[in-house]
């Protein structure tokens, strides 16, 4: 059963409660069990003075009074005693160091061994969810909110000894408690599990663009030459912080029959007799990986030479492209809309995207890995699917013979080369692929997917 419906009276009345302690100092957080080192409690201590814009501290005491208050509903009542205290700090970003109060508490959380349960990462906000917990209850859930258009930064602690079957629960309908308004709804369903914590192995997918210009997609970014001395001093940065991921493995979309190649070149590349080309696995894997000392890097794009299933199907019952063309369905094929793009076509066809002025290339990053855009590329190939009319499906021919196929065996290739539930690997792809092969490993149950938006930041880049 679903708590939404018996949150109907709640709002209110923690609201209530939440205005009469909403003047209360920092001192009343630390007061609420008398001593300071609560287990799950994260003081609002920061050794700079800030002003709150909301201070929010709804102690045991309080929450008590809400449960009597609920009594007749015992799966809110019951939910609401395993809670000691709700604690809400939010700073308008203009008056603080966001970064140094963001890498204050997490230094605090680290020293006590929280565990982060999730990080979302999506075009509104930046939101990290870090738990206190042992084999039989979660002690403290400490949330770091940043939206990405608006001038507050908050942060929530809530402390008691709550079941751990119940975070998904109680995280689902934190807005509901009138402290803070914030409901991670459908965000976290699933997420918390305690092998997502401990017994699964990590990815991160960094979708790319091709450094190289080769010209083998519908509409191809045209790259000016990453290896100008601008473009390398934006490599390093860039590299420097993809690192704070730790993977413990790097690997590339290249074909495995390649494997043996590439890796006699990355050998090379230590030793310092290969020089590194513009190709994307040299500029981002061969660098990560030497300074990371790992050994070598993994292929495990599928480009094989024969086909056995897709060989057999006859290339007219693939080409949606000329069968739109021929039936007046052009609007279901690719197009871009994007603003500050020039889009021109070479003589043999080959169609070129190319920005309108410079964009570094953590910008770049930023926003080929951004989830809505993912979302809308993915979205242009659903749209291909429906090209066809009556018994003809040339474009779910292709979708799933080729796209969905191809990409499904890059995920399997990825199961392959995962040894340990310690294994981070990090999957440096064209950005096209990252939102199918994101959800095969989601939908798998087997791994935890990390978005490299987290690690990338554009206003820590040294201007070059």
């Amino acid at each position: 059963m679903k708590l939404q419906k018996h949150f109907i009276r709640l709002p209110m009345l923690l609201f209530l409660v939440a205005l009469l302690t909403l003047m209360h100092s920092a001192d009343a957080q630390q007061s609420k069990s008398g001593k300071t080192d609560r287990k799950g409690l994260i003081l609002f201590d920061f050794p700079e003075p800030l002003a709150a814009k909301v201070e929010v501290n709804l102690t045991s005491k309080l929450i008590s009074l809400v449960t009597k208050s609920v009594s007749n509903q015992p799966e809110v009542a019951e939910l609401i005693k395993m809670l000691d205290g709700i604690y809400v700090r939010t700073y308008d970003r203009a008056t603080i160091d966001e970064k140094k109060l963001v890498n204050y508490f997490k230094e605090k959380l680290k020293e006590d061994e929280w565990e982060v349960l999730v990080k979302i990462e999506e075009s509104s906000e930046t939101v990290e969810i870090n738990l206190l917990f042992d084999e039989e209850k979660v002690y403290g859930i400490f949330a770091i909110i940043i939206p990405k258009r608006s001038g507050e930064a908050t942060f929530v602690n809530i402390v008691g000894e709550i079941a751990p079957e119940r975070i998904e629960e109680l995280l689902g309908n934190l807005s509901n408690f009138g402290a803070v308004d914030i409901d991670f709804g459908d965000k976290l369903k699933g997420q918390w599990k305690r092998e997502d914590l401990r017994d699964k192995a990590t990815v991160m997918i960094l979708g790319s663009t091709f450094f190289t210009n080769p010209g083998i997609n519908v509409f191809n970014t045209r790259m000016d030459d990453v290896l100008a001395p601008k473009r390398q001093r934006e490599m390093e940065q860039l590299v420097q912080q993809l690192r704070a991921f730790s993977p413990t493995k790097i690997a590339v979309y290249i074909d495995e029959r390649d494997d043996a190649e590439i890796n006699a070149n990355y050998q090379g590349y230590l030793e310092g007799t290969y020089e590194l080309t513009r190709s994307l696995h040299d500029q981002f894997g061969f660098r990560l990986a030497k300074q990371m000392g790992h050994p070598k890097l993994y292929c495990v794009a599928d480009w094989p030479k024969h086909r056995p299933i897709r060989d057999k199907i006859d290339d007219h019952l693939m080409d949606y492209a000329t069968f739109a063309e021929t039936h007046n369905q052009e609007h279901l094929l690719w197009s871009i809309s994007s603003s500050g793009v020039k889009v021109r076509a070479d003589v043999d066809g080959t169609v070129w995207v190319e920005r309108e002025g410079y964009e570094p290339l953590i910008d770049m990053y930023i926003r080929m890995n951004d989830p809505e855009q993912m979302r809308a590329d993915h979205q242009s190939y659903l749209r291909t699917a429906r090209i066809g009319l009556k018994d003809q499906y040339p474009g779910a021919n292709w979708v799933a013979h080729w796209w969905y196929a191809h990409n499904l065996k890059n995920f399997v290739n990825l199961t392959r080369i995962t040894e340990s539930t310690d294994d981070r690997i990090l999957l440096i792809i064209g950005a096209g692929h990252v939102y199918l092969i994101q959800q095969f490993l989601e939908d798998s149950g087997d791994y935890i997917v990390e978005s490299p938006l987290q690690y990338l930041n554009a206003n820590e880049a040294e201007i070059p």
